[in-house]
């Protein structure tokens, strides 16, 4: 079957989202298309041609969806600039988000043309793929679909539509919008995303308190993830966080190689906010950002601003019990405790600059890589003293990836489509990760980091 919408989020207060219509095209192409989503959504890939994921045969009215957001700190209403929801497919009783990015212009545009180039949309279905295949929640991509118009962004590129699928695309800045503009809609609207999100709280005596300790724990739990293998997504303003722990909107993001957790690579991320090491402080100050959003509940409900502080103080220590409960899976100990020695190893990684990757790999297998970090005194010191207590192969396969997307090998595939309209290195990308954990060949250049120039110099963009 093709597309089964039932959009209930036109159900809610017009304020929040605009009617719209995606941009004419004549002639789209589909470059890439995820048949395991399609099977996973019930689709048949055969009948979705590219008029119809381009959004040129509608089922029903699109829509693009109003939201606020702090984006580098500062607060800013914002909106859907170049993406627009499709419908909410249903399928096997789930409901998803099928959204359009970079299908034209919404009331929400500002100054951007709503378009977007190839080598970006190219970008987010491979990462969100990769993602995927690492085990950690994520937006998914359906399609890329090429347009013939020219984009303008660094250097001209063919434009190209974005097919991604979510639970939803709710964010903590969709309650910030909703509180700063339309505050008599908070509880009704609030009621909506709990019984899409998390159902199972209508039970609960504290439902509004409930839900926002779901969504803390969803968040901790999904940037825990991006720490276990070293993703750093590059902005993590509020407009980018999901109230439901799905990875979304990868526009700077990238991997780290060699660890450093002032690691940035975003272009536009002048101080580091949003590097590796800050995304866990960041989170804390996004969810302090959602519980002032939640404040006027507080006053037409039985909760309190003081409930809501207790349970953001409460988040440093169950942060704390998740990374350590991840660190000691990726180094092998099937036990509590071990914390110093964790502490121990991270402080070896920091002074050692080595291979994130490659690091746990080594660990797991000596001898894997020749590189003379991992035959210093103080690597097979920490080595034994891990032998002691950890180094259990079953629990550190499943934490430690095989393989990441290298930066530089993204970077050449989306060159070679642009420079020749081949696509065969890209796809080679996509075979290695569809199972990351598993190795083909451990001598590939899929597990060998970039020089350390190529980091030193490498930056990402929004592209928007």
């Amino acid at each position: 079957m093709v597309f089964s919408f039932n959009t209930t989020y036109k159900q809610l207060d017009p304020d929040l989202y605009s009617r719209v219509a995606p941009k004419n095209i004549d002639n789209p192409e589909i470059l890439s298309i995820n048949d395991g989503l399609c099977a996973d959504l019930g689709l048949d890939a055969a009948k979705l041609n590219a008029h119809i994921l381009a959004g040129q045969d509608l089922i029903e009215e699109p829509i693009a969806q109003a939201y606020a957001g702090h984006q580098y700190g500062s607060f800013t209403v914002l909106g859907d600039g170049r993406a627009m929801i499709l419908g909410e497919h249903v399928h096997a009783g789930d409901r998803y988000d099928i959204q359009l990015k970079g299908s034209g212009r919404t009331p929400y545009s500002g100054r951007g043309d709503g378009n977007a180039t190839v080598s970006s949309m190219l970008r987010e279905y491979l990462y969100s793929y990769a993602m995927q295949n690492l085990n950690i929640k994520t937006s998914r991509s359906l399609a890329v679909i090429e347009t013939e118009e020219a984009v303008e962004r660094r250097q001209t590129e063919p434009g190209a539509i974005l097919v991604r699928v979510m639970n939803s695309h709710i964010r903590y800045g969709t309650f910030q919008y909703v509180a700063a503009q339309v505050s008599d809609e908070l509880p009704r609207f609030t009621d909506y995303v709990i019984d899409r999100h998390y159902p199972q709280l209508k039970t609960e005596d504290r439902t509004y308190l409930e839900f926002f300790d779901a969504v803390m724990q969803s968040s901790i739990e999904m940037v825990v993830d991006w720490l276990r293998v070293g993703f750093i997504h590059g902005v993590m303003n509020t407009d980018n966080m999901s109230i439901d722990g799905e990875t979304f909107d990868y526009g700077p993001c990238a991997f780290m190689n060699y660890y450093d957790e002032e690691t940035v690579f975003s272009s536009i991320d002048k101080h580091g906010r949003y590097a590796f090491g800050n995304q866990r402080p960041i989170l804390r100050w996004n969810l302090e950002r959602l519980a002032e959003a939640l404040q006027p509940l507080c006053t037409q409900s039985a909760l309190t601003s003081n409930e809501l502080e207790a349970k953001l103080d409460e988040f440093e220590d169950r942060f704390d019990a998740q990374y350590y409960t991840m660190m000691r899976r990726k180094l092998g100990i099937n036990s509590d405790g071990e914390k110093e020695l964790v502490d121990e190893f991270v402080e070896w990684l920091r002074t050692s600059n080595a291979d994130y990757t490659n690091t746990f790999l080594e660990l797991e297998m000596p001898g894997t890589f020749d590189d003379p970090v991992f035959v210093t005194a103080e690597f097979e010191r920490l080595r034994n003293k891990l032998t002691a207590v950890g180094l259990d192969e079953e629990l550190m396969q499943e934490a430690n990836p095989r393989y990441i997307p290298r930066n530089y090998l993204v970077e050449e595939a989306l060159n070679e489509y642009i420079e020749t309209g081949n696509l065969s290195k890209l796809k080679g990308l996509l075979t290695v990760l569809e199972d990351p954990y598993t190795s083909m060949d451990l001598d590939s250049q899929f597990q060998q980091p970039p020089p350390r120039e190529f980091d030193a110099e490498y930056a990402t963009y929004c592209n928007t």
